[in-house]
């Protein structure tokens, strides 16, 4: 089987789970085979068909076309292939991908990226809270991988994140970073109250303007100043944040400033605040 393109016909009345719809899932299988998988409507179970025109696409791409705002769990368990989203998509989008390439040229809603281990998730627009973050009732966050939102995410972005890079060219919301272990985030915007709340280690860099901590960040009152040169640190980690583009683009030529925490958390995590 070559990629498909599937063509949404019009939105659902009740949200749609989308799990196991992925490029591996789908090798091999036939049209027709594909139009009767199953997926979660609500309460109930219907065929794919019944929500998309279904016609083949370029190879190795699973390319969805429409609104899927009700459309959750886009590329969940993702372990190859690419998927693309000619639109929104819904909640959970790239959770607990492995592998591969999810591109959506839209927003995303809660939980984007959730408990991710591997390979590539973009959003153009915005993300919903809790990205890049655990599942309910997990202990860890993203765990590999690579996450990119070209516009803004909402509160808890990153929350418990293990390891990986996540990258904002817009502002987040509350509480981002919060209990982060290891990882990347970059924030390119502004930023809400208790960022690094309960962090143990990782970096958070805030490439947007300012040349100081920002005035909504607080006093930092459980985070210290740290003066310590680390030129090689962050030659490294601004190369490879600057390949992201926009403000991030800048990075190797411009000084930081670090505060060390969360020491509520006997944390070793540090926010980096790149100056003009």
């Amino acid at each position: 089987m070559t990629g498909l393109h599937l063509r949404l016909r019009q939105a659902p009345a009740l949200r749609v789970d989308l799990r196991g719809i992925t490029p591996a899932a789908l090798a091999g299988l036939s049209i027709e085979q594909v139009e009767r998988l199953p997926v979660g409507h609500g309460n109930a179970t219907l065929a794919l068909a019944e929500f998309f025109d279904i016609v083949p696409h370029e190879e190795g791409v699973l390319h969805f076309e429409g609104n899927l705002e009700r459309f959750d769990r886009i590329g969940w368990q993702m372990d190859g292939g690419r998927i693309r989203v000619e639109g929104h998509a819904g909640h959970y989008a790239g959770g607990c991908m492995r592998a591969g390439t999810l591109h959506i040229e839209g927003r995303a809603g809660l939980l984007a990226a959730c408990e991710m281990a591997g390979g590539t998730l973009t959003v153009a627009g915005d993300v919903g809270d809790f990205a890049a973050s655990t599942l309910p009732g997990s202990m860890d966050g993203m765990r590999g991988g690579t996450f990119m939102v070209g516009g803004s995410a909402g509160e808890r972005f990153g929350d418990r994140m293990r390891r990986g890079t996540a990258v904002v060219h817009g502002d987040a919301g509350a509480f981002l970073g919060s209990r982060m272990v290891a990882g990347t985030i970059a924030i390119g915007g502004r930023v809400g109250a208790h960022a690094g709340h309960g962090m143990r280690r990782g970096s958070v860099v805030f490439a947007g303007p300012g040349a100081a901590v920002p005035a909504e960040l607080g006093t930092l009152p459980t985070f210290v100043a740290n003066r310590t040169a680390t030129p090689v640190f962050w030659a490294l980690l601004a190369r490879d944040l600057a390949r992201h583009g926009g403000v991030f683009g800048e990075l190797p030529a411009r000084r930081i400033e670090r505060h060390l925490g969360d020491l509520s958390a006997d944390g070793k995590g540090e926010l980096i605040f790149v100056k003009p």
